[in-house]
């Protein structure tokens, strides 16, 4: 890995953490700089209150003018399984069930169902209840849509060239667009 020359890096952490949330090692993989000098450069910037942080499962850095919202959805969708479940959930035009899920995704079961969970808590997703199963949707596809747009643009932009019938496909697609 070739690093950058350090005047840039200053500039080039900044433009990354305003641009849209991102946790700390994505930071530091995206603008290649050296861990040490993206710490002193978010250090700062945290002093000036440009950029804000949140601390749990990874560390994600944001502009201080990103809402909550947008910071709890990033965090959301790293989650493998989440991201797959809404991405699928966003394509289909009708609810699904968590079987159907499991086949589309790939993922387990218990992956899947553990997906839903919290995205019923959230209150991104509604269960319609039919005998003998349920299915799920997507409560407002258009606001998940703006926050894609905010948080994974990557994903938002090159949404249309996902197809929901390979699944093999969407495991690429993920892939790509991290």
């Amino acid at each position: 890995m070739s690093y950058r020359v350090i005047g840039s890096c200053k500039e080039l952490v900044k433009q990354e953490v305003l641009k849209r949330p991102v946790t700390f090692m994505k930071l530091v993989s995206e603008t290649q700089c050296a861990t040490e000098t993206v710490e002193k450069y978010l250090s700062e910037f945290l002093k000036e209150t440009l950029v804000k942080e949140k601390k749990g499962k990874f560390r994600v850095i944001y502009s201080s003018n990103a809402t909550n919202e947008q910071v709890e959805f990033y965090e959301l969708l790293l989650n493998p399984t989440i991201k797959s479940t809404i991405i699928c959930m966003l394509k289909l035009d009708k609810p699904v069930s968590q079987i159907e899920l499991v086949a589309i995704t790939e993922k387990s079961n218990p992956s899947i169902s553990r997906g839903m969970k919290l995205l019923l808590h959230k209150r991104i997703i509604n269960r319609n209840y039919h005998a003998p199963f349920s299915t799920y949707g997507i409560i407002d596809k258009n606001k998940i849509m703006s926050l894609l747009q905010s948080t994974y643009p990557e994903i938002y932009h090159n949404f249309d060239k996902f197809e929901l019938h390979e699944p093999e496909m969407m495991k690429i697609f993920l892939d790509i667009y991290k």
